[in-house]
């Protein structure tokens, strides 16, 4: 007879049944208990997915009941009370008494356990994820019993701990009883047990007593194919249990060592680095079988782990013998680490300095009983508006003086008991309120926390406390002396180094860790990032050169030219370059011939001339060659038309890419000739070869044409070759901003017109017709009141505006543009993100295009993109490789700028010269910066005049050309340098006296600028050679009541002049200043003069009738008080966003960052110089934008994204970056209001 506690377990368990049929309840029951009505099993489909929908059988904590489902539990007498709501807890509180006494025998389990699995799979959103060889109501039955276990009502996540408390009879026996007693064979209940444990994502079955345990001893019976059962993720977890389980590792060798020669890369990685940590005789009796059967593209890892271990030599000569296909691997990779073999010193780090401890928390008591204050004292409408105030404003009343104390004593080191206070407030927000908690207090209360703080909160207390150059050693040591060295701090704090702290900096404390970036060299994700950590060391530390070279070789595209700059110093890079020439895939091949170009070493033609002979893929070959040329060797023997005419016959036969087949036209090419050297018309070019050329640098997908694309243009007449690369790059862009087809614009917009103008009618008819939609009457009036010819015309606009398609895919074709005319490569470029401002993609490309090309004008756009942008990852791109621009030449950046103004076509002496043949003619500045054209006439004009009879209308049609381009260029160059003089300014930047007359003064465009700016001198600074430098900034004005005037410079100042025209140097008085040119030339600023002296050159302006090219004069130095960080005193004035949006435009601002939501609140102007960013801080809008109200906020600065202290900003800069913030506080009144009003 079954015993009643039994039923009434299962009748309570399955109550949910009720609410979907009584009567199907009462036979599930029966079924469960004594196997009656068999049936019922189908019967529960039947009723869909209210079955599960009740009972929740593949559902979690985190489920939810609807209104109607929650009133049809309660109908069937399903207890819910006010704690859980409408939780599923309630549910599964049913059945975990159930689970918990353990009662029912084998069979009952088995009929529950079906039950189960018919009832998850009623839910048509339920996907199994079954292994095949666990049995479907095993399955079913253990996921429900570790599922139901309740967690604890304060939140806290310990199910997976709570397993072993709260399921005690779920031990290993009973489950292994279990399937036994169902008929699993016995010799597979380890392997079903196995699968059933790791198959499941919530981690909880692991957990059940004497599980693993189990699977340990008997770990010898789980074939390595059972692997193949669990997806991806769950294999990953096996081996993520293992790492935490010794023992389990170790039995479970042969598992690991099967996935160490998984498909997946990251699986390998993880795989090898768990059997580094076996015993070796343990490993390599696993390793074995699977090194003698993996294919070589599965064994890499391995194979590099092997050949670096001590006790590798003997499973890697196994392997040789037993699979010939890994033969070449094992000997490439032991001649690679043949090479780096030797005995490295260890690395020198520098001293830090020790962080002081600070005064005691006392203070704080006081600072945050006032910030408990405010914050209890926000009304009553406040807190029943926001349930989250409420809670705040609670805890704010409930704190004592007694929990303030015990929180200081806990910040002093005189307690580490968790205070209440804690609890209730984290520690993010005390060092917000409260100013004098120092680091140290802040790590102890960290350390005093009964559970750590996620990591975003600690990585912001971090971030608070550590300025960009703040030595990680200093800080660890500080936890060290603070007893803040619990595992969670140093974790948390161990992430925060690496991901947030600059490389130049972190470097010291990453030496003495070096198994830490091991780790994270060998993670996809963290890769670039670590190698960007070594290369900022001395050398590479001899524990990581292994891993570092093998990256330099690997699959990754975007990683192994970053490994390879990182060996650049290592005294056998050479050698371990030359070895990858002979790697097996042909894409690491072509990477290894440009780091062997790369490191231009002579001693490397040789083995490149080899690999070119032995080569037989077009783009791996092309990569040689360019290697080739850039070692120096000759290749000549590689490049003859012969030669080149057979490569493209037979790189020719091979499908041309079909994105590239689909549209380009190649009969478009023009005809090109090859070069002779001397100026005489040479032999055409073979048509094949240069469709050849274009193919070939579609397929290698690089827009730097400095290598083979560049090379084979070389090799044609100048003019042509540049015609021939206009031809192809003026394609690429056209192909890639086609915008769709007028007529199908217009075919989609007649539909579209029509329907949103019938929309707008319908929307009105129902706000008229409903007195709820009251409040929406007039907008919907105003969108009915559009005709529907205006709908039409804006949604023909709109798809106008979109793209046909992109050619991207096509990006190798700008290498060409190495030896397009630069002129005309900038305008293309300028004109294409002129037109196109989303492209991101498009944008980086043409960047690149920019630096290879090399031209001064080119250079100049790629200057401007760099100093401002608002896609700050295409100006970081731009920034990068303006610095290797100005490396190769040796200049600074600013000095790179400086030297490459384009001319637009003038003469040293300031003429542009035009000719119609027999007639000269001149163009010339005007004082507006305009050209007129005077002619033999005298006449002066504003272009040329019509042809004469007999005048070659070619040249004249140049002419015209000529001029048309020198007035784009001029306009260009002057709004560009402006712009740079202006921040010039702002960064105090100074040249020595025959540097500025050579590049400023001299030069036919800036001379006239500078014209109508005042400058200044100093002495040269004898200890300091550098050129072309900021000047140390001036002293901060000394602390005082923010947003006051500061102070006023002392009389006299520095020597001041003006350029005039006809090059003399005026003072303010009109006499003329001599240049010592051994000074340095700065510009002036009025904050760096006396008042005298203003108002001295206001009037030599006026009386000269000079327009300054900028206000020089005006802005004035607020005082700002001591780590003050912010300046507020504006903030409060009301306009709108898109009138605050074009005064910072005009001013040079940009768009902040574009936060959740799509939200921003911030206007940001780069200052590339100094570093330094000035954010002006408003109330915020949204993108795409919309006319909203808005007020302004702060003016603050950043470096690197943290804020600067207004003192160490330069008065210059502060000046006029307080002008801004004036100008956009003018915009309109200060309202007192202006947070409820302004969209925040």
């Amino acid at each position: 007879m079954t015993n009643p506690s039994v039923r009434d377990l299962v009748d309570r368990a399955l109550l949910p049944l009720k609410a979907v049929d009584g009567a199907l309840h009462a036979r599930a029951v029966d079924y469960v208990v004594d196997g009656a009505h068999p049936q019922v099993l189908g019967e529960l489909a039947g009723h869909g997915r209210m079955v599960n929908d009740c009972l929740q059988v593949a559902g979690t904590v985190y489920h939810y009941f609807d209104d109607a489902l929650l009133g049809r539990l309660k109908a069937a007498g399903v207890p819910f009370d006010y704690r859980r709501g409408r939780s599923v807890r309630t549910v599964f509180a049913l059945r975990d008494p159930l689970y918990r006494d353990g009662v029912l025998s084998a069979p009952q389990w088995a009929r529950l356990g079906r039950l189960l699995d018919r009832a998850r799979r009623t839910d048509p959103d339920w996907t199994p994820s079954t292994p095949e060889p666990v049995p479907d109501w095993f399955d079913a039955l253990v996921m429900d019993a570790v599922a139901t276990i309740v967690p604890p009502d304060d939140g806290s996540d310990t199910v997976r701990e709570l397993a072993r408390d709260h399921r005690p009879g779920w031990d290993a026996g009973r489950l292994s009883a279990l399937l036994l007693e169902e008929g699993v064979d016995a010799a597979d209940i380890t392997p079903v047990l196995f699968l059933e444990v790791f198959a499941d994502a919530s981690g909880r079955v692991v957990h059940l007593p004497g599980v693993i345990d189990r699977l340990t001893e008997r770990a010898r019976q789980i074939p390595a194919r059972l692997l193949d059962e669990l997806s991806h993720d769950r294999r990953i977890a096996v081996m993520r249990f293992m790492a935490h389980d010794v023992g389990l590792a170790r039995a479970g060798a042969h598992l690991l060592a099967a996935l160490s020669a998984a498909a997946s890369k990251k699986m390998r990685r993880q795989a090898v680095a768990l059997l580094a940590d076996l015993d070796p005789q343990v490993r390599n009796a696993a390793i074995a079988p699977v090194l003698a059967k993996a294919p070589a593209s599965r064994a890499v890892e391995l194979v590099e782990f092997l050949a670096s271990a001590d006790d590798g030599a003997q499973p890697l000569d196994a392997a040789r013998r037993d699979n010939r296909r890994l033969a070449d691997l094992i000997a490439r990779t032991r001649a690679r680490r043949d090479t780096l073999a030797g005995q490295e010193a260890p690395i020198e780090v520098p001293p830090f300095t020790p962080i002081e401890i600070g005064p005691d928390a006392a203070p704080v008591k006081a600072e945050l009983r006032a910030a408990l204050d405010r914050l209890a004292g926000r009304t009553d409408a406040d807190a029943r508006q926001d349930s989250w105030i409420r809670k705040r404003v609670d805890d704010a009343r409930r704190i004592t003086d007694a929990d303030l104390d015990a929180l200081v004593a806990v910040a002093d080191g005189k307690s580490r008991r968790s205070p209440e206070f804690l609890r209730r407030f984290s520690v993010h927000w005390i060092a917000g309120q409260a100013p004098s908690l120092t680091f140290a207090h802040a790590l102890r209360l960290h350390c005093a926390e009964k559970e750590p703080s996620p990591y975003w909160w600690y990585r912001m207390t971090l971030g608070r406390y550590m300025d960009p150059d703040t030595d990680p050693r200093a800080v660890e040591e500080l936890m060290a002396r603070t007893g803040c060295d619990c595992d969670s701090l140093v974790e948390g704090f161990s992430t925060y180094v690496f991901q947030e702290i600059d490389p130049r900096v972190s470097w010291p404390w990453f030496v003495g860790r070096p198994e830490r970036l091991r780790e994270a060299l060998g993670e996809s994700d963290s890769t670039a990032r670590a190698l960007e950590i070594v290369g900022a060391m001395p050398r590479v530390p001899a524990e990581l050169l292994a891993v570092v070279a093998d990256i330099a070789v690997g699959d990754s595209k975007v990683n192994r030219p970053l490994a390879q700059a990182v060996l650049r110093s290592h005294s056998r890079v050479r050698v371990l370059a030359e070895q990858a020439l002979g790697e097996r895939r042909a894409e690491t091949r072509a990477s290894a011939a440009a780091w062997v170009g790369s490191l231009g070493d002579r001693a490397s033609v040789p083995a490149l001339e080899a690999a070119v002979r032995a080569e037989r893929k077009d783009v791996v070959r092309a990569a040689l060659l360019a290697a080739l040329g850039e070692c120096g060797g000759d290749l000549g023997e590689f490049l003859s038309p012969r030669v080149l005419g057979a490569e493209a016959a037979r790189g020719l036969k091979s499908k041309t890419p079909a994105s590239l087949a689909g549209w380009f036209d190649f009969d478009s090419l023009p005809p090109v000739h090859w070069s002779n050297g001397d100026g005489e018309p040479a032999d055409l070019v073979d048509p094949d070869i240069i469709r050849w050329w274009v193919v070939l640098a579609d397929r290698l997908k690089n827009p730097n044409g400095r290598g083979i694309i560049g090379l084979y243009l070389s090799l044609l007449e100048a003019a042509d070759a540049a015609a021939l690369a206009g031809c192809v790059v003026r394609a690429w862009t056209a192909r890639d901003a086609r915008h769709p087809d007028p007529e199908e614009s217009r075919r989609l917009a007649e539909a579209v017109g029509k329907q949103r103008y019938d929309n707008a009618q319908q929307w009105l008819a129902r706000c008229r017709a409903n007195k709820q939609m009251a409040g929406s009457l007039e907008w919907a009036e105003s969108r009915a009141a559009v005709t529907v010819e205006e709908y039409i015309a804006a949604a023909y606009a709109e798809h106008q505006r979109t793209y046909a398609g992109s050619a991207v895919a096509d990006k190798g074709l700008l290498a060409f543009a190495v030896c397009m005319d630069d002129g005309e490569l900038a305008e293309l470029v300028r004109a294409y993100m002129r037109a196109n401002p989303g492209r991101r993609a498009q944008f980086e490309v043409l960047v690149r295009a920019l630096y290879a090309n090399g031209g001064r004008q080119a250079l100049q756009v790629l200057l401007s993109i760099a100093r401002r942008h608002k896609m700050a990852g295409i100006q970081a791109t731009a920034a990068a490789l303006a610095r290797e621009i100005a490396s190769e030449r040796g200049w600074s950046d600013e000095e790179l700028a400086d030297r490459t103004v384009p001319t637009a076509g003038f003469d040293d002496d300031g003429l542009l010269r035009l000719s119609y043949g027999e007639r000269e003619f001149t163009g010339r500045l005007t004082p507006d910066l305009k050209i007129r054209v005077t002619g033999p006439d005298g006449r002066s004009r504003a272009g040329l005049p019509a042809p004469r009879a007999g005048e070659d209308a070619e040249v004249v049609k140049a002419a015209k050309k000529r001029l048309s381009a020198a007035r784009k260029e001029a306009k260009t160059v002057l709004s560009l340098q402006t712009e740079r003089l202006y921040e010039a300014m702002c960064a105090s930047r100074t040249w020595p006296a025959v540097e500025w007359r050579e590049l400023l003064a001299c030069h036919p465009l800036v001379g006239r600028l500078i014209t109508r700016l005042i400058w200044t001198t100093a002495p040269a600074a004898p200890a300091d050679p550098a050129d072309s430098a900021p000047a140390a900034p001036a002293a901060p004005a000394a602390p005082a009541a923010p947003g006051a005037a500061g102070p006023t410079p002392p009389a006299g100042g520095p020597p001041t002049f003006r350029p005039t025209e006809d090059g003399e140097l005026l003072g303010a008085d009109d006499a003329v200043v001599e240049l010592d040119e051994r000074a340095r030339v700065g510009l002036a600023h009025g904050t760096l003069l006396s008042s005298e002296a203003v108002a001295a050159w206001r009037q030599h302006l006026a009386d000269y009738g000079v327009e300054p090219l900028f206000d020089q004069l005006s802005a004035v130095v607020p005082r700002v008080a001591e780590g003050q960080k912010e300046m507020r005193d504006l903030q409060g004035h009301m306009t709108d966003s898109f009138t605050l949006r074009g005064a910072a435009l005009k001013r040079g601002y940009k768009r902040g960052e574009v936060m959740d939501a799509g939200t921003f609140d911030a206007y940001v102007k780069d200052f590339a110089a100094l570093g330094l960013s000035a954010v002006l801080g408003f109330t915020g809008s949204w993108v795409p934008e919309d006319k909203i109200p808005c007020a302004t906020k702060g003016l603050s600065f950043t470096r690197r994204g943290r804020p600067v202290p207004l003192t160490e900003v330069p008065p210059v800069l502060l000046a006029e970056c307080r002008a801004d913030y004036e100008a956009l506080a003018a915009l309109g009144p200060y309202d007192p209001d202006w947070k409820k009003k302004a969209f925040m």
